[in-house]
């Protein structure tokens, strides 16, 4: 005996999978636009590549650092990001995660090994 699905649940569920995927997807976005570094001798601005994030540094007191990749392969799952962050100047990279807090701060947290660093950026507005 086959059971034929009522409409109306059919556009429930339609409903309610648009809405998860959009709520989902603008929460992967939060991490777009500009941030800068404590001391604000730094910005960054972090776009979308395909699926993946990218932070290009615009603002640093070098110039010559301007317009190069600070963070690359940046990921979104489970309310944080990985990816790759790179030291331009020292020619090292090391993976790293973001995590985009409520008050308009995220934490950059890289590792190398058993050591950990992490930083405060803002969203400049």
């Amino acid at each position: 005996m086959i059971k034929t699905l009522n409409p109306f649940l059919l556009i429930i569920v339609f409903i309610a999978g648009v809405f998860t995927t959009t709520q989902a997807q603008t929460k992967a976005d939060d991490i777009l636009g500009k941030w800068t570094n404590d001391d604000k001798t730094r910005v960054l601005e972090f776009v979308k590549n395909g699926s993946i994030y990218e932070a290009v540094i615009k603002e640093a007191p070098d110039n010559s650092l301007i317009g190069k990749k600070q963070i690359t392969n940046l990921s979104f799952s489970n309310s944080s990001y990985k990816g790759t962050v790179h030291i331009p100047k020292k020619g090292k990279s090391f993976p790293c995660t973001v995590a985009i807090k409520s008050n308009g701060t995220m934490e950059l947290t890289a590792k190398a090994g058993f050591m950990s660093k992490s930083q405060t950026w803002t969203r400049v507005k």
